[in-house]
């Protein structure tokens, strides 16, 4: 764990590494957060596009209680003013929206010359001002260039953004309570939060995005796209979160992480409920802002399990597969 935290951060602002077998773990630290906080197991991150999976394991406990099917209409759950499209006769569902399979495009939000320069340049939050009226509004007025349910994963934010937003109103609060009413106070994760519900003490470990080691980079709120990736987390938290997946029958959540483990019926290989399939025997997600970059990992079948944060938009994806199999 130290040997591939010097090596990541050989060139990262900071990087925490975290692994776990046989029921311990480890987690190892190099630079530093940015912030007057040191950098460690608790420090907080944005997780990005980690967020998807505890969106995903929140849709699987509506399935659990009863609240909702896989098979249900969005449209079921949103606003009864929100307009839903649907392609040769075909709504898109719940099941749609959790594999990529929705047929609905990347992002809600366009981007031009002038988003990218600002991007690269300085870590803009291209959502920065899009809140979820405009998602229902984007929602509204696009065409889903494929039929639900056919041609394949193709990755949307968007896709996650409107899940989010339609479980959220089902249960009748905003997404950071669902999540931590739902998934977080029961799995034990004190440190996954939004960043609108972070306490005082949360936002003193929180450790600064960078776009290189020197140049900081805008944090991303995503009050609009909550579900896509709106999540921070900490590397003691994410190891929590990953030994409840390795060892759901000491979680009260048991059914519902193993129906996110499973690929749904009809639905692709490549996928169980948000999260990516490595093989046989690897179940990932990774994630990325303006300003950091972070993956999640692990093997069922092992036991083992890796989670690596970078406060710095440089990922080290590879490194953490290689970690993975090396630990397992």
């Amino acid at each position: 764990m130290r040997q591939t935290a010097r090596r990541i951060g050989a060139r990262r602002r900071g990087v925490i590494v975290g692994g776990l077998r046989a029921g311990e773990t480890v987690t190892a630290a190099v630079g530093d957060s940015g912030s007057p906080a040191p950098l460690d197991a608790h420090t907080l991150v944005e997780i990005g596009s980690i967020t998807k999976v505890f969106t995903a394991l929140l849709l699987a406990d509506g399935i659990v209680r009863g609240d909702w099917e896989l098979r249900t209409p969005v449209r079921a759950l949103l606003p009864t003013v929100a307009e839903v499209p649907s392609r040769n006769g075909v709504e898109v569902t719940l099941q749609h929206l959790a594999t990529h399979t929705s047929g609905l495009v990347r992002s809600p939000v366009p981007f031009g010359l002038r988003d990218n320069v600002a991007y690269l340049r300085h870590g803009t939050d291209p959502y920065g001002d899009f809140t979820g009226d405009d998602l229902l509004a984007a929602l509204a007025a696009t065409r889903l260039r494929r039929k639900p349910g056919t041609g394949g994963v193709q990755y949307s934010n968007f896709g996650y953004g409107v899940l989010g937003h339609a479980l959220a109103h089902a249960l009748g609060q905003d997404y950071g309570d669902a999540i931590a009413d739902r998934v977080c106070l029961p799995l034990g994760l004190l440190d996954t939060v939004t960043g609108t519900h972070r306490s005082a003490a949360q936002q003193s470990r929180s450790a600064q995005g960078h776009r290189s080691r020197k140049k900081t980079a805008d944090a991303w709120p995503l009050e609009g796209l909550p579900g896509a990736g709106a999540l921070r987390s900490t590397a003691a938290d994410l190891l929590t979160f990953l030994r409840a997946q390795l060892d759901p029958s000491g979680t009260p959540l048991e059914q519902a992480i193993r129906v996110t483990r499973r690929t749904p019926p009809g639905g692709p290989g490549s996928m169980g409920l948000g999260w990516h399939r490595a093989g046989k025997q690897v179940l990932w997600h990774n994630g990325g802002t303006g300003g950091f970059r972070t993956i999640a990992a692990f093997r069922p079948d092992a036991g083992t399990a890796v989670t690596v944060l970078v406060n710095q938009s440089s990922g080290a994806d590879l490194a953490a597969l290689r970690l993975l199999k090396r630990v397992s």
